[in-house]
């Protein structure tokens, strides 16, 4: 966690650095370089925040991540920015291309990242918990923004933001708030996404309606992921092969079931790329069979 949280600070200083610089090169639009100038402001709260809750982690423990940091990911989100900067620096960055490399750094797992380190901090202390809210409220301003130009939509359905008319539902079956809070990010631009805090609400929630897809923990209070496959097929035996387990369990009967059943299971952690493509192939195959 402490990795996650010294880069996502670094991400987030160059990205008001480089929002203040786009402000001042976009100096003759006032609106366009106050909404810049705005982000940039954003930005540097969410560092401080980060760097706050760094110093929180350094005088107690804190969990492990449930996610793998790697170099894709740090690719994923820092290139929008990198070649948005080479732009500016040769006079060649237009307001349309600007709209778009903050519609790809904010629309992608930077800010889910940043919710669910400030999701497992927001226990120790009621700022953690306000941030929450005001990072909601920063990516609809957003969304607002870039749909008030003609070609704004575009831009947001060309990164895969706006709903799609059908969506599919997935009921994610967790007991750490952090945790299933991520995992809806993920999923929630091509989903309804329930949630559920144990085995027993979720198995209520599976008599209440269908799923495509339910995302599980195993250990969990009242009813563990297990049990709850076992007794959800019963009431749809569609749900056969529709489980995904994101678990960090390493009970062998438990993985031997999961394998005998030929369901998916991720490890904690895993890749967050890795955690959306697994559900999105779960949820496809089951719409192609």
């Amino acid at each position: 966690m402490r990795e996650i949280i010294s880069w996502l600070a670094e991400v987030e200083a160059k990205a008001s650095q480089f929002y203040a610089q786009a402000s001042a090169a976009f100096a003759e639009d006032q609106d366009f370089s106050a909404f810049l100038s705005n982000l940039s402001a954003e930005e540097a709260e969410h560092q401080a925040l980060l760097l706050e809750g760094a110093g929180l982690m350094a005088r107690q423990p804190m969990p492990e991540a449930c996610f793998s940091f790697d170099e894709s990911l740090r690719q994923t989100i820092e290139d929008p920015f990198v070649r948005a900067h080479a732009l500016l620096k040769k006079d060649e960055l237009t307001k349309e291309a600007m709209v778009e490399v903050i519609a790809r750094a904010e629309f992608s797992e930077w800010n889910e990242i940043f919710l669910y380190v400030v999701d497992t901090l927001k226990g120790h202390d009621r700022t953690f918990q306000k941030a929450v809210a005001e990072i909601e409220k920063h990516r609809k301003d957003i969304e607002t923004f870039i749909s008030s130009f003609p070609w704004g939509e575009g831009i947001l359905a060309k990164i895969g933001w706006l709903q799609p008319v059908w969506k599919r539902r997935i009921l994610v079956v967790e007991d750490d708030p952090a945790i299933a809070n991520l995992i809806k990010s993920l999923v929630m631009a091509e989903a309804e996404v329930v949630l559920a805090e144990d085995g027993e609400e979720g198995l209520a929630r599976i008599r209440e309606g269908f799923f495509d897809v339910v995302v599980s923990d195993i250990e969990m209070p009242k009813l563990n992921g297990v049990e709850l496959y076992k007794q959800a097929v019963e009431v749809d035996p569609d749900l056969k092969g529709r489980f995904v387990f994101f678990s960090g369990s390493q009970k062998a009967e438990d993985r031997k079931f999961i394998k005998s059943a030929k369901l998916r299971i991720l490890p904690k952690p895993s890749p967050l790329s890795v955690i959306r493509r697994v559900i999105n192939e779960v949820a496809v195959r089951k719409m192609d069979s």
